[in-house]
């Protein structure tokens, strides 16, 4: 991709989860990411501790605070605040890898912090994770998950309208919560981030999550691409 990398020039782009300058300092990027990815997680965290809450209530705050969130930091980072699509990007070649890295690190803290934040406003202690193994069906439903959300992430970045990403994303999600039996997590930095949720996830189970994440988003970016064999 030479110089056309993110990270790399001031190029201007309009495409969806891709900067529209990636001359903007990696500080700035990177915090939205951060700041971004912990907001997104304070909605996951929040949902579920608050009083009354139910599955559906819980979807739409998930699915309407990232509808929001992309829309509101897009245009600096590219709204990603999931590893996955930050990976894939840089494993097509759309993204350096100093780049890739800041990204990464600011949504897995981000997450941290939305969780540590979530627990100071509901009065709750994080929690202690445990070692215990995750069933079968929970990792297929994380990798299904994962790849009808990448699927819709790598499809809509090939189109020039930013505001189809975050909607279509939203309506995927507010969707897979409620029709997976894992609620549709779908991504690393929340995975990381719920063993410190008052739940506490295992440790296994996060990391296992993270595994069948990363390979649902791996063979969503090899469809989309077949699909799209122009790149977009």
């Amino acid at each position: 991709m030479g110089v056309a990398r993110l990270g790399a020039v001031a190029t201007s782009s309009r495409k969806c989860f891709v900067e529209d300058d990636a001359s903007i300092s990696m500080f700035r990027r990177s915090l939205a990411e951060g700041v971004g990815t912990a907001m997104l997680t304070i909605a996951v965290v929040g949902s579920g501790l608050h009083v009354g809450s139910s599955e559906l209530s819980s979807a739409m705050a998930i699915s309407g605070s990232l509808i929001g969130l992309i829309l509101a930091f897009g245009a600096v980072s590219g709204g990603h605040f999931n590893p996955t699509i930050t990976l894939m990007q840089w494993l097509s070649g759309r993204r350096r890898l100093d780049c890739t890295v800041w990204y990464i690190v600011s949504q897995i803290a981000g997450g941290l912090a939305g969780v540590l934040v979530a627990a100071i406003v509901f009065g709750v202690a994080p929690g202690r994770p445990g070692f215990d193994f995750p069933a079968a069906s929970s990792l297929a439903s994380e990798g299904a998950a994962s790849f009808g959300l990448m699927t819709v992430v790598f499809c809509c970045s090939r189109s020039t309208n930013k505001l189809v990403g975050p909607f279509a994303v939203g309506l995927w999600l507010l969707a897979a919560i409620l029709s997976t039996p894992t609620g549709s997590i779908a991504n690393p930095a929340v995975a990381i981030s719920l063993l410190v949720t008052p739940a506490s996830a295992s440790v296994v189970t996060a990391t296992l999550f993270i595994v069948v994440q990363i390979v649902g988003g791996s063979l969503a970016a090899l469809t989309v691409s077949t699909i799209y064999p122009d790149g977009g």
